[in-house]
């Protein structure tokens, strides 16, 4: 095993991306003594990076600083000196506790990455310009103007509704999880008259389809049947009363964007059949090598400057990640846990905060964490969204919101 373990993060380009990188380099020293070192490409940086191990490295003068930045993370094994082990890290992944150091013990095999929070199918749309995802946008857009038009506004606006509304959804996903839990209020549906009384004194008015608190506030509103009704019958549209979801005209499930794209391009490019398009294929943003995953890493790095010109390919490193774990043959390498790259993906409806504060989890408390790393690649610092107000808490907790930019 390599000697010296060592953190590196990438950066180029933008102010924010550094601002980014220093806030994570803040928490990353408070609970580490491990080296952290910077790769970037210093002519392109807007802002000075406030760091002494630095290496810089000159990028190719007709790449975006967004290529730049895949460019240099692919190409560590070039970059780095050799002999030692590192740990990879994305600008906006966020150290949480001590345990972020037991990271170095858990690589197996040539290279070890942690799963995305899709499947290879789920992100084919995001890694290939295909007209899947522009469709499914259009499709929504169509969907919303049909509930403006036939509907009433379902939209809540102010600051402490939306946090009631927010724990509402919480508790009816946890309902809904719960085979138990989803009889019971399914009982209580159906034997209460119209008034039906749920968690946090609020309750449903079955009539107006609509949630209040004890005040009489809106706090939730749904699509109610009259609405479906004048929608079904003036469009192609059609309520799944199973799922509660629209389907689309064309039969899509909106909710579930998915292609094979991707496979497809993969096979084209570069020869590489995927025989599993479901397959959890892996995120870049933790990831550990060392001098026996330069091969690999070699191999990843050409197949991503390759697709740099491929107008079929959008600018990410994870589709070619995946066609090179498939070529090597690691497509059942055992993964990192999800304590050393938590996704907090704000549109995941199972990522919740436990009510002792404690733990995450991102589907509904069938599994829970108290993650090392947390992965905030939405909505970083924004406050007010409660996994960001969660981060912020466990870090004041520690003292390291207020800790320097210096030097390891």
């Amino acid at each position: 095993m390599a000697g010296t373990k060592k953190f590196i993060f990438v950066v180029c380009g933008a102010k924010e991306h550094i601002e980014t990188l220093h806030f994570s380099l803040r928490a990353l020293r408070h609970f580490s003594e491990h080296e952290i070192w910077i790769v970037t490409d210093s002519t392109r940086n807007e802002i000075p990076l406030v760091h002494t191990n630095i290496i810089n490295v000159k990028c190719p003068d007709g790449f975006t600083h967004h290529q730049a930045s895949i460019y240099l993370k692919t190409g560590l094994h070039k970059f780095l000196p050799p002999g030692n082990l590192y740990c990879y890290l994305d600008s906006d992944v966020i150290a949480l506790n001590e345990k972020i150091n037991e990271v170095f013990e858990q690589k197996t095999g040539l290279i070890t990455f942690a799963p995305d929070h899709s499947k290879m199918n789920r992100f084919s749309p995001y890694a290939i310009n295909c007209d899947c995802l522009n469709e499914n946008l259009a499709e929504w857009a169509e969907i919303d103007f049909l509930l403006e038009k036939y509907g009433r506004p379902t939209t809540i606006n102010d600051p402490t509704q939306l946090k009631r509304q927010n724990r509402l959804k919480r508790n009816l996903e946890l309902t809904k999880r719960s085979k138990l839990k989803l009889v019971g209020f399914a009982a209580k549906y159906v034997t209460t008259g119209n008034i039906l009384r749920f968690a946090d004194g609020l309750y449903y008015n079955k009539n107006e389809h609509a949630w209040y608190d004890n005040e009489g506030q809106p706090v939730m509103i749904d699509t109610n049947n009259e609405t479906i009704k004048k929608i079904e019958k003036n469009s192609k549209w059609r309520w799944n009363i199973v799922r509660r979801r629209w389907i689309s005209p064309t039969g899509n499930d909106i909710h579930q964007l998915q292609c094979s794209h991707l496979t497809q391009a993969i096979d084209s490019k570069f020869g590489i059949k995927i025989t599993n398009p479901n397959w959890q294929h892996w995120n870049g943003g933790v990831f550990l090598f060392d001098n026996g995953s330069h091969a690999f890493m070699e191999s990843w790095h050409k197949k991503t400057i390759l697709i740099f010109s491929d107008p079929r390919w959008k600018t990410r490193d994870q589709g070619t990640l995946i066609a090179t774990a498939w070529q090597f043959g690691l497509m059942h390498l055992p993964l990192l846990s999800k304590a050393y790259n938590f996704i907090a993906d704000p549109s995941n409806q199972g990522l919740m905060i436990s009510d002792d504060r404690e733990y995450i989890t991102d589907d509904a408390f069938k599994t829970k964490y108290s993650p090392a790393f947390i992965h905030i690649f939405n909505n970083f610092g924004q406050s007010g969204w409660d996994i960001w107000d969660w981060v912020e808490e466990k870090l004041t907790t520690t003292g390291r919101l207020n800790a320097p930019v210096n030097s390891r």
